[in-house]
């Protein structure tokens, strides 16, 4: 069973819950431009105080909950995670919100 987050605050506060972090990724949109994809990285930050990582790493690029909003909320997505908390932290995904 699985819940549609679409409020700022609720989505913050999954993701924190297992040391998540916002993300992004520009991928080519097969016309000369580029896509931005969101992701949600987890242990990144961990990683980069240990010296290990940077801000981006495998073309994934960390950024501020400000713009990763404005992104989400321009591309008009939810997401999707399990109601329990017995799940890996990557059992999360994008969809499309309704616009009911």
């Amino acid at each position: 069973m699985s819940k549609l987050l679409t409020d700022h605050a609720e989505i913050r506060a999954w993701v924190a819950a297992r040391a998540g972090n916002p993300a992004m990724i520009s991928i080519s949109d097969g016309h000369g431009g580029f896509q931005t994809r969101l992701r949600l990285t987890f242990g990144q930050r961990l990683i980069n105080a240990e010296g290990a990582g940077s801000n981006q790493a495998s073309g994934v690029e960390l950024v501020p909950w400000a713009e990763w909003f404005a992104e989400f909320d321009r591309q008009n997505l939810g997401l999707r995670v399990p109601v329990s908390d017995d799940n890996a932290q990557s059992a999360y995904q994008f969809e499309k919100r309704s616009d009911a």
